[in-house]
C-alpha cells in the first residue's frame, strides 16, 4: 500500500485491517495520520514472538491505563475504548509481524480477530481505526 493510498483511506475515514506489501517508514505513516487528525501508534515487532511481548509493546505504544490486564480481553477492551486519546480516528502500525506469526500462528489469528472487532466497533461509533500490518511472511500466511 503506497502512502497515497493510506492518505485516501484516512480521508475517507475508511477503517480496516490492511497488509502493507512492503515496509513503510513509521514517520511517514505518522505524518499522514497527523494530517488527517488521527492518533498514531507504532508497534515495532522485531523482538515480539509471544503474546506477552505483544501485549507489553501494545500497552506501551498506545499508553494503555495502568489497570491494563495483559490478556486478550483487556487488549480488546482498550482498543475499543481509547478515551485517553483525543483524535478523529486511529492508526495502528504493527511493523515486522513475522516473529509472532512464525512462532505462534494461533496467537496471530487471535490478534487479527481482536483487531477486526475493534475496527468494527469504531465504525459503529462513527470513527475509523486503520490497522496496518507489515511483514515478509504475512503475505504468504494470508494467501493460504
Amino acid at each position: 500500500m503506497a502512502l497515497a493510498a493510506l492518505e485516501s483511506l484516512l480521508e475517507a475515514d475508511k477503517g480496516g485491517v490492511w497488509f502493507l506489501p512492503s515496509h513503510v517508514e513509521p514517520r511517514s505513516v505518522q505524518a499522514a495520520a497527523k494530517r488527517a487528525g488521527f492518533a498514531f501508534f507504532h508497534i515495532e515487532g522485531k523482538n515480539i514472538t509471544r503474546k506477552e511481548q505483544l501485549l507489553n509493546h501494545a500497552a506501551t505504544a498506545m499508553h494503555f491505563p495502568k489497570s491494563f490486564g495483559h490478556n486478550w480481553d483487556a487488549l480488546e477492551e482498550c482498543l475499543t475504548d481509547l478515551e485517553w486519546v483525543d483524535a478523529e480516528g486511529y492508526v495502528l502500525y504493527y511493523d515486522h509481524i513475522d516473529g509472532l506469526l512464525e512462532a505462534h500462528p494461533d496467537q496471530f489469528e487471535t490478534l487479527i480477530e481482536i483487531l477486526r472487532d475493534a475496527v468494527a466497533t469504531w465504525k459503529q461509533e462513527g470513527s475509523a481505526m486503520v490497522v496496518l500490518l507489515s511483514g515478509a511472511r504475512l503475505r504468504r500466511a494470508w494467501r493460504s
